[in-house]
């Protein structure tokens, strides 16, 4: 097993290969990473490491890894036995499927935009920036129906908990944040509170010192 090193923020998307890694009972330090509002507010220390500016990141003995969606895979191929990418073929297709979209479209099109508008224009103007976190909501009232209706058992993909779960308790979490009533997606409600009940997910909680939803 390599040497693990992983960087993450608090109540970031950091917390979703954070709660896979305790998913695989992998021993690893821990870093926390303090953001003050900008992308440039990472201590220099971490930009070398991670020239994007971004957590999460995990270092493996000498390779380090960014992005979410990636460094959920190499965390969920520390222990297979997890099934942490589903059981077969198609079940592994539909967790990537899961994490791509919520990385890509509910995270980076959505949440980005509303809590961080300033990433998307040059603009300082309030009008353009508050235009961007309109659309931001949008986005996210899109997403959200569309995800309710994806979901059809107690887990995101299969019988069993995958990463994918941990990805959607993310959105769920910051759908909260952003003031959208959730409740109303009875299902994704059920998942989130499903993946906040576990153990695991509760270490995190405790060890980024955040709060429950539930």
């Amino acid at each position: 097993m390599p040497s693990i090193k992983f960087f993450y923020s608090p109540d970031a998307c950091s917390i979703i290969p954070h709660i896979l890694l305790h998913e695989t009972k992998t021993t690893f330090e821990a870093i926390r990473i303090e953001m003050e509002g900008t992308d440039l507010s990472f201590p220099e220390s971490f930009r070398k490491i991670n020239p994007k500016s971004r957590v999460p990141v995990i270092a493996l003995d000498n390779e380090v890894i960014t992005e979410v969606p990636a460094v959920s895979t190499i965390i969920s191929s520390l222990t297979p036995e997890a099934h942490l990418l589903g059981r077969t073929p198609i079940e592994t297709a539909r967790v990537h499927e899961w994490m791509n979209y919520v990385a890509g479209t509910v995270h980076a099109g959505g949440i980005s935009h509303v809590f961080r508008p300033g990433r998307w224009t040059v603009s300082t103007e309030e009008k353009d920036l508050e235009m961007i976190k309109r659309r931001g909501l949008e986005i996210l009232r899109n997403c959200f129906p569309l995800i309710e209706e994806r979901l059809t058992g107690e887990y995101a993909v299969g019988e069993d908990f995958t990463a994918a779960d941990a990805f959607l308790y993310f959105a769920y979490r910051w759908g909260v944040t952003a003031e959208i009533d959730m409740q109303v997606y009875a299902k994704f409600t059920q998942l989130a509170r499903r993946v906040e009940g576990r153990e695991t997910v509760q270490t995190v909680l405790r060890s980024e010192r955040i709060h429950s939803l539930f």
